[in-house]
């Protein structure tokens, strides 16, 4: 624990040449995309003439490699450019958006660790019953359903058919807490079990191989508890593999945000690439996805904080 200020900044470090090539990706990607980003700036009615006097005065007609070093000198200097789109800078569109998705993510991932770990844990303690049947073919079944038609079934049993909650939209917390938990909870159940199905196999598979070790049997005749074997024991030494998994899942979280926002009509980041990508927006789509990238490599330096949190004997 007291080398961890040394291994973040190592870290921090070694963040910075993969944060290079993703620049370097993200710009090729988004400059191979079809379209005229010119359709952005004048729209669909402007000449030829006009356009390509737009292509000078913003040097899309530059060799790629001058285009980049120019963007990535911007960058550097904090500025994420300008939206071609809806004339915003991007680092202020970014500012607007990232609270809902940061909302949508933490409480996707508080509901999946809520449900997922209790019920691994139940699955691999009655090992082989009904109930570890019945946990195995739900964590299959959550995962298998795509994000897109279970967020538009749960839209048609809770809002059009039972109508207990909103459909889509967004208030934001500040304004109306009890609103803005309404609009969030459809959302928050359509990733967040998708997840716990994932977090389900992964503890069930580590608590039946913690519990198989001798110091579990130790424990047990040495008079402790079930309930402290299990979670004290037990759970404590199966939650590496947890925090990893959902480490990694990080990415795909993130392409669920996309999804599930642009269903129930969520103005984050999600629904900001979507948008972006249709309007041919291509600076709001590079800062966007670098940003998304930042937040994956920060999600996994925490995430090896936590395996020293977790476990004392891991050092760095």
């Amino acid at each position: 624990m007291a080398k961890i200020p040394k291994f973040l900044l190592s870290r921090l470090a070694q963040m910075l040449p993969v944060l290079f090539l993703a620049s370097v990706i993200v710009f090729a990607i988004t400059n191979l995309l079809p379209g005229d980003a010119t359709y952005a700036l004048l729209g669909e009615t402007a000449s030829e003439a006009e356009r390509e006097a737009a292509r000078i005065r913003y040097g899309l007609n530059d060799p790629l490699p001058v285009q980049y070093f120019r963007w990535l000198t911007t960058i550097l200097g904090g500025d994420l450019g300008r939206s071609l789109y809806r004339n915003q800078y991007v680092l202020d569109m970014l500012i607007g958006r990232i609270p809902v998705t940061l909302q949508l993510c933490l409480m996707s991932i508080a509901l999946a660790i809520a449900i997922g770990v209790p019920a691994g844990v139940i699955a691999a303690k009655w090992r082989g019953s009904t109930t570890d049947v019945v946990v195995s073919v739900l964590s299959m079944a959550s995962v298998a359903m795509p994000f897109f038609w279970a967020g538009i079934l749960l839209i048609i049993v809770f809002s059009l058919h039972l109508g207990w909650l909103p459909s889509s939209g967004y208030v934001p917390f500040t304004t109306d807490p009890l609103r803005n938990l309404q609009l969030m909870i459809l959302p928050t159940i359509t990733i967040g079990t998708s997840f716990a199905g994932l977090i389900m196999r992964q503890v069930r598979g580590a608590m039946l191989e913690v519990l198989s070790f001798d110091f579990i049997r130790t424990a047990r005749a040495k008079g402790a508890s079930e309930m402290r074997v299990i979670f004290h024991h037990g759970l404590r030494n199966a939650l590496i593999p947890v925090i990893t998994v959902v480490g990694l899942q990080t990415g795909a979280l993130l392409g669920g945000a996309v999804v599930v926002e642009s269903v129930f009509s969520l103005p984050g980041l999600g629904s900001m690439m979507v948008e972006s990508i249709f309007s041919r927006d291509y600076p709001a789509i590079q800062g966007a996805v670098l940003f998304s990238v930042c937040c994956v490599l920060l999600v996994s330096v925490i995430v090896d904080v936590l395996y020293a949190v977790v476990d004392p004997r891991i050092e760095y």
